[in-house]
């Protein structure tokens, strides 16, 4: 999600369970379709952690595909992150840790009065951002550089889309790197596909050129992990523009 200026982000590979769940999800098992035609899974595939893995994804709420874009809300720190997880966490609100990672007053002193007097001054304001993220579950992120995309596949007409490549990765942002994202249906955002040729050749210029292209994903934030500060997003649009901010394509 590196933004021009704006605060960047860096993507990471995800332990091997998560990479199960992730990898799980290639399909949208909300649709009626889908639902109708899986099996419901037997004693002995309970046992194996990737069925248990697959279930558990599909059990997670899904966002409604209607919902307007105007009405995410764009996500360019990862305190906004932090203050999101614990809004779905329905844990109690760890006041000290989180002013450690939002306060540089805080973490620069190591006076025990001054900690707790910030920690004091923060809480109305740290319960209030809470809150407020409880309202957002719609979130918009960016990632803007020249190389977001593989070149053109002539044979599937299409431009595969390095942030959806592996499922087994998730991302942070550096002002806060705690509190992580990752994608239970990357699987379906792969790549974008072209096939007017005009469109194609222009996008393929931009990447010749290495131009500074800019990638939206449109999310919906299905769950939040306690196990390693994690949000679990359901990706409900990608897009494309190019360094002017025009829409290129979209999926």
């Amino acid at each position: 999600m590196t933004v021009a200026n704006k605060l960047p982000f860096a993507r990471v590979a995800v332990p091997a369970l998560l990479a199960m769940t992730l990898a799980a999800c290639g399909k949208n098992a909300d649709t009626p379709a889908a639902a109708a035609s899986a099996p419901e899974p037997g004693l002995a595939e309970l046992k194996d952690p990737a069925t248990v893995a697959k279930v558990a994804e599909a059990a997670l709420p899904k966002g409604d595909a209607a919902t307007p874009l105007s009405s995410y809300r764009k996500i360019d720190s990862g305190h906004q992150v932090m203050f999101l997880y614990f809004a779905l966490a329905n844990l109690p609100v760890p006041y000290e840790d989180i002013a450690q990672d939002y306060s540089s007053d805080y973490s620069r002193t190591t006076d025990s009065f001054k900690r707790n007097d910030i920690v004091t001054a923060l809480k109305p304001r740290i319960d209030q951002e809470i809150a407020a993220a409880k309202g957002g579950r719609y979130i918009l992120t960016e990632q803007q550089d020249n190389s977001l995309l593989e070149r053109y596949n002539f044979e599937k007409k299409s431009f595969a889309i390095k942030e959806f490549a592996d499922s087994n990765r998730y991302t942070y942002f550096y002002d806060n790197s705690k509190y992580t994202l990752a994608t239970t249906n990357s699987g379906q955002f792969t790549s974008f596909p072209v096939s007017d040729e005009a469109k194609a050749r222009r996008i393929e210029g931009y990447l010749s050129k290495y131009a500074q292209l800019r990638l939206q994903t449109y999310a919906y934030v299905q769950d939040a992990d306690p196990s390693n500060r994690r949000l679990k997003l359901q990706v409900m649009k990608v897009r494309l523009l190019d360094p002017a901010g025009e829409v290129l394509v979209e999926i």
